[in-house]
């Protein structure tokens, strides 16, 4: 038992001992691990760099795309433009050209008639002298240029081709013609009262005209622009009543079933 009691210090030292040397193994493993992770951490934060640079020229790139792709997108723009400018600028010179050629037409035009009433005046009873001045245009020529340019939307110029017209050949079998397409050029121009006189004009002086149910439809149309929705409708209805088998009357239906009106029934 002495002998045990003996080493009993002696084993106690050795375990403390060992237990030292674990304990600053251990230690000296910790440290290295903090390196090892304070490294891990360095190339995380370094990668993490590498990719938001790399994310960021991926955008500069499309913004670079983007920038050249408006840039030809207003390139293409303003040489559209620069060809609109051109067109419109033809047209104005074109319309000036009619607007002089009408004017000289015009001032010929009121010449001959004054010279024509002038004529009987000097005239004697029974003598005939020929009646000088500048004949007026060919008829068909003239409703043709100005019908001409109410196509192409030289609504003024169409006017004043078409007052030319029932001026110098009211008698003609285009003259009622002539006096809708002044209404129908008024109403492309929004000027929806000047286009109501104009289709009375064609209704009372033409009555048997072809273009009486015209003149009645876009009557109606104009109240109903101007917000007069009840003179609008029986105008309207008018149509229908005096040409129930006209296209005019079937569009005239068209436009009431869109109000909501029954085109059987009295407007309102």
């Amino acid at each position: 038992m002495s002998a045990e009691r003996a080493l009993l210090p002696l084993l106690a030292a050795a375990a403390l001992a060992a237990a030292g040397c674990g304990s600053a193994q251990l230690d000296s493993m910790e440290s290295q691990l903090a390196d090892i992770q304070r490294q891990v951490l360095q190339i995380q934060k370094q990668t993490s760099s590498k990719e938001e640079v790399q994310a960021l020229q991926a955008d500069a790139a499309e913004q670079g795309r983007n920038l050249l792709k408006a840039q030809a997108d207003i390139q293409l723009e303003l040489q559209s433009l620069a060809s609109l400018i051109e067109q419109l600028e033809g047209k104005l010179e074109d319309t000036n050209q009619r607007l002089a050629q009408l004017s000289q037409q015009i001032a010929a035009t009121n010449q001959s008639l004054k010279s024509m009433r002038a004529a009987p005046e000097m005239e004697g009873p029974g003598t005939a002298g020929p009646v000088t001045g500048t004949a007026p245009a060919d008829p068909t020529t003239l409703y043709q240029t100005a019908y001409n340019d109410y196509l192409r939307g030289n609504y003024d110029l169409a006017i004043l081709g078409f007052r030319q017209y029932l001026e110098s050949f009211s008698n003609t079998d285009l003259a009622d013609n002539a006096s809708y397409w002044i209404g129908e050029s008024y109403y492309r121009q929004r000027r929806f009262q000047d286009a109501i006189r104009e289709f009375d004009q064609v209704v009372s002086e033409y009555p048997n005209s072809d273009k009486v149910p015209s003149a009645l439809l876009r009557k109606g149309y104009a109240y109903l622009e101007l917000g007069e929705q009840s003179r609008g409708v029986v105008q309207l209805q008018n149509v229908i009543r005096r040409y129930p088998r006209s296209d005019e009357a079937n569009l005239a239906r068209q436009q009431l079933a869109t109000l909501g009106i029954d085109p059987a029934q009295p407007g309102r």
